[in-house]
């Protein structure tokens, strides 16, 4: 095939879009479907902000339709000079729009007039319905093709909004089957509720099984989404301000909590920006200024924001965007508006609350010296690391607590026992190859309890993170010694206790290592029947009544690990056919569980006591 002139080919606007759906609206699957849907609701925001609109009907219906309504003034339609009807400018032609011209729309999402275009062109169906002036226009698009444009009467004079109905092509967003999440538009539009407090989202999923009616509006704006989002905090008073520059605005609100964790939210003109940009900037900038000079010492600008909750709304005349998509927003001057609201919001917290401030100073003054200490303890890991690469991942450690594997990666497993007893038997009847085995004498520390300098300074946790490679605050799973670590305790209350610390160890140090389903709990036979021949294993008392009529010959209860037979435990335990590894999975509601009762404060247990314990079967 030859290449020349006439290889040089000019999309229209409309097969630009189907055929290259992704430079318009951020990509061809799910994603981009869901930028349509934004794109729509987008607008109808755009309305509210200028005072027009106060409420925005969403529904989902089988097929991946989707309809949005709002009460806005409707968009203009007739004819332009160029004969063009205005609607179908607005929803067909490029960069077209009433939002180049700021004294028409302020502070708006999109200038860029391609949004709504890439949705109506990019769906197999799409009708936009315009009530004003006690007229009715509905422009009808199949494939992006003009079908129809009607003006006429409206069923009811007094009606004004913007309606619009559309179906997503699946020729066009084809990286994976369509399937719009309801879940998705109610994250969307409970987002937007916190941001503008004079709307009200209604939502509506038709689907049939999944049928759902949800209502948005709060009324206290971003302090509701704090309150909603950000859980328990550490300061009674919510840090909150709202500057405004010229024809630039910013809303911040900002609050300390318990969580490890920095969380934030930035949004420009009611969009997220989840890669944050200027705006984020410039309050990062001023927490680390106005702290450093608080603290003394040399601290990381993250440790000063541990545990903090922040969100960011500007709101800005001609907003700059990375991209189609909007994740960072560009503009220079919410950098500097942005740091000047937040370093006076901390100054009159510190003035005002100066009890409440005391309690954050001393938060951060507490991470600021664990950070120091677990920073001793990643350069011993780091060391021990060299070693391990020196010695081609064999036998690193020599320690009475630990018996390596003969090689180490992500196959190989390190089992944690409790006491030395139960080295003997498992030690021996374990696949040396791949499975590792340390000791835990007596209960390790509570890391959820006690500080870090405590939890990094203890000799059980060091061995644990040095044995599998784990480097707090830097965790990366493809330099672990160990894909797995299995904890095989005795089956009584204090193995359960010493298993549920190590989980408490992780959940705190790399709880990334317990999502990627690493942690394992590896159970060892409570009863075995043996029969001369073969023996039967049963894990819990329960499999053994259900069963004890069935097996016959000498039975053997266990009383833990110790009591193991090498031959035994080489069978029952990592014998395919009989082995119980089960996978201990992060489940959020769990961890928050066992962060209330493992952790410092004593009224999450009594709490947890007083509501689950029944105090009249206990006796005297």
């Amino acid at each position: 095939m030859s290449y020349d002139a006439n290889s040089i080919e000019t999309l229209n606007f409309r097969d630009a879009i189907r055929t290259r759906v992704a430079m318009y609206m951020g990509s061809a699957d799910n994603q981009g479907v869901l930028q349509c849907v934004r794109e729509i609701i987008t607008n109808s925001i755009d309305e509210a902000t200028m005072g027009y609109c106060d409420r925005i009907v969403v529904d989902l219906f089988e097929g991946n339709r989707i309809t949005v309504l709002d009460n806005g003034r409707g968009c203009p339609f007739g004819l332009r000079d160029d004969g063009i009807d205005a609607l179908e400018a607005i929803y067909t032609l490029p960069h077209s729009g009433g939002k180049f011209n700021d004294k028409i729309y302020q502070n708006v999402g999109g200038l860029n007039g391609i949004g709504a275009k890439g949705t109506a062109l990019s769906s197999d169906k799409f009708r936009a319905v315009s009530m004003r002036d006690g007229k009715e226009c509905e422009l009808i698009l199949e494939k992006g093709n003009k079908i129809s444009l009607t003006v006429g009467e409206p069923n009811n004079p007094k009606a004004h909004g913007t309606f619009v109905d559309f179906i997503p092509s699946q020729e066009v967003y084809n990286l994976e089957p369509i399937n719009i999440k309801f879940s998705d538009i109610k994250e969307m539009c409970r987002n937007w509720s916190y941001l503008y407090p004079f709307l009200t989202f209604i939502l509506n999923n038709h689907i049939k099984g999944e049928e759902e009616a949800v209502q948005y509006h709060a009324k206290n704006g971003l302090l509701d989404f704090m309150k909603t989002c950000a859980g328990k905090s550490l300061n009674k008073t919510p840090l909150h301000i709202t500057m405004k520059e010229d024809n630039v605005e910013t809303e911040i609100v900002m609050c300390w909590t318990n969580g490890r964790n920095e969380e934030w939210h930035v949004f420009t003109n009611g969009l997220e920006n989840t890669a944050g940009g200027t705006s984020l900037t410039g309050v990062k900038t001023a927490l680390t200024n106005y702290f450093k000079k608080k603290i003394k010492g040399e601290v990381p600008p993250d440790i000063l924001r541990k545990g903090l909750f922040y969100a960011v709304s500007c709101k800005v005349p001609q907003p700059s965007f990375s991209d189609q998509t909007k994740t960072k927003v560009n503009n220079p001057v919410l950098r500097g508006l942005c740091q000047r609201a937040t370093g006076q919001m901390l100054e009159e917290f510190e003035r005002k609350h100066r009890d409440e401030f005391d309690k954050v100073m001393e938060l951060l003054t507490k991470e600021a010296k664990a950070d120091q200490v677990a920073e001793r303890a990643r350069q011993q890991v780091l060391n021990a690391s060299k070693e391990v690469e020196k010695n081609q991942k064999r036998k690193v450690f020599s320690s009475d607590k630990l018996k390596d594997a003969e090689f180490l990666g992500e196959d190989s497993t390190l089992l944690i026992a409790e006491g030395d007893s139960a080295l003997g038997g498992l030690a021996q009847g374990r696949d040396y190859t791949k499975y590792g085995i340390m000791a835990i004498r007596g209960k390790i520390i509570n890391a959820l309890s006690n500080s870090d300098e405590k939890v990094y300074e203890n000799e059980e946790i060091k061995l644990l993170l040095s044995a599998m490679n784990i480097v707090p605050e830097k965790y990366d799973a493809k330099k672990l010694r160990y894909g797995k670590l299995a904890i095989c305790t005795d089956a009584d209350s204090d193995g359960y206790h010493i298993g549920l610390l190590i989980m408490a160890a992780l959940a705190h140090i790399a709880p990334q290592f317990i999502r990627e389903g690493r942690l394992c709990w590896l159970r060892s036979p409570l009863w075995i029947v043996n029969n001369g021949k073969t023996e039967s294993y049963f894990f819990t008392d329960a499999e053994y009544e259900a069963n004890k009529t069935k097996v016959k010959g000498e039975v053997q209860r266990n009383k833990g690990l110790g009591s193991l037979e090498p031959n035994q435990a080489r069978k029952s335990m990592f014998d395919p056919e009989y082995q119980r590894m089960d996978v201990i999975e992060y489940d959020e509601e769990a961890m928050d569980l066992l962060y209330s009762l493992m952790g410092s404060e004593v009224s999450p247990r009594r709490d947890f006591i007083i509501q689950n314990v029944d105090f009249s079967e206990i006796r005297e």
